[in-house]
């Protein structure tokens, strides 16, 4: 009966041990992406303090408060394994890696024009099929471009955006 009890015992501390990696692994996660500018474009990273690779599913770029087009989204296509991003790495927007296609309802994806001081969300999605496919873990960023007195551009996150209250 002891023996009983104490294995008990270990069962329930290794599952509260393991439920913070448990939830992050299947559960739905919201983390912090890094954003930084690769050759000039904008790009959003694994952060490097990331404990393992990242599946990504899908990423979309956006100007989050305005309804006209300004979107770029790309996804996997339905028969390819997604690339795994390790932490500190990054995808740029505009590149389309092997196995991802563009979302078939943006036309002008191509096109997408950057505004200094303007805010833009920038998402990287896992997700993984259980009768359908379901989010389960998303990278996010918001962010703007600003310009010094020189003319460098470089990327700051949201509270540092002037219509970031819009």
């Amino acid at each position: 009966m002891k023996l009983i009890k104490s294995t008990l015992a270990l069962l329930v501390a290794a599952g509260c041990c393991s439920a913070p990696y448990a939830v992050h692994a299947y559960q739905l996660a919201r983390e912090e992406a890094d954003v930084r500018l690769v050759d000039g474009i904008p790009a959003i990273c694994i952060p490097q303090k990331a404990w393992r690779s990242f599946p990504v599913s899908s990423l979309l770029l956006m100007e989050p408060h305005t309804l006209h087009t300004g979107r770029w989204a790309i996804s996997l296509k339905d028969d390819a394994k997604p690339m795994k991003l390790r932490p500190g790495k990054c995808i740029s927007y505009g590149s389309m890696p092997d196995g991802y296609q563009h979302d078939p309802d943006e036309d002008d994806a191509e096109n997408f024009h950057f505004i200094l001081n303007t805010p833009y969300y920038f998402q990287m999605r896992r997700d993984i099929p259980i009768l359908w496919y379901m989010p389960t873990a998303i990278y996010e960023a918001t962010f703007c471009f600003k310009e010094d007195a020189n003319g460098v551009l470089s990327i700051h996150k949201e509270s540092a955006c002037q219509d970031s209250s819009r």
